[in-house]
């Protein structure tokens, strides 16, 4: 029995450790100096490869044509643990994970007051009707 308990102690400091993985910084961080942003090569990617641009849902309305994705940035400006947060449906949720899974290109990561380069979580909204796609915040409104 008493193994038992150091056994599962043990298991329990591993677990502890392993999730004292180093910080992420939120877009909106006041410790961030720089904030993370997509390439130009990203965004012109998406806009060329997005077959949805200008077309609505079929059930939509003008508030239900943006999906809400959430990401990573981490330190080289590779995406990471990208998930859907706020969806229309229809194929679209989808097709904007696809979007930003199969982008070959990078984004700028986000720096510390040291201006070293930070893992950053990210909400950013697609809009399939205007394109014009932005970082907003956990509220899905935008960052100024």
């Amino acid at each position: 029995m008493r193994n038992l308990f150091v056994l599962l102690f043990l298991l329990g400091l591993s677990f502890t450790s392993y999730s004292q993985e180093e910080k992420v910084y939120a877009y909106n961080d006041e410790e961030l100096i720089e904030k993370p942003a997509p390439t130009p090569e990203f965004t012109k990617w998406i806009k060329k490869n997005n077959e949805k641009i200008g077309k609505s849902a079929p059930h939509s309305t003008k508030e239900t044509t943006k999906v809400t994705l959430v990401f990573l940035v981490d330190k080289q400006g590779d995406l990471k643990k990208i998930f859907i947060a706020r969806g229309i449906g229809q194929g679209y949720d989808e097709y904007a994970h696809k979007l930003f899974t199969e982008n070959p290109h990078k984004w700028t990561p986000g720096k510390n007051s040291k201006s070293e380069p930070v893992v950053t979580e990210v909400y950013y909204r697609l809009d399939y009707i205007k394109n014009k796609n932005k970082v907003v915040n956990g509220d899905n409104l935008l960052i100024n």
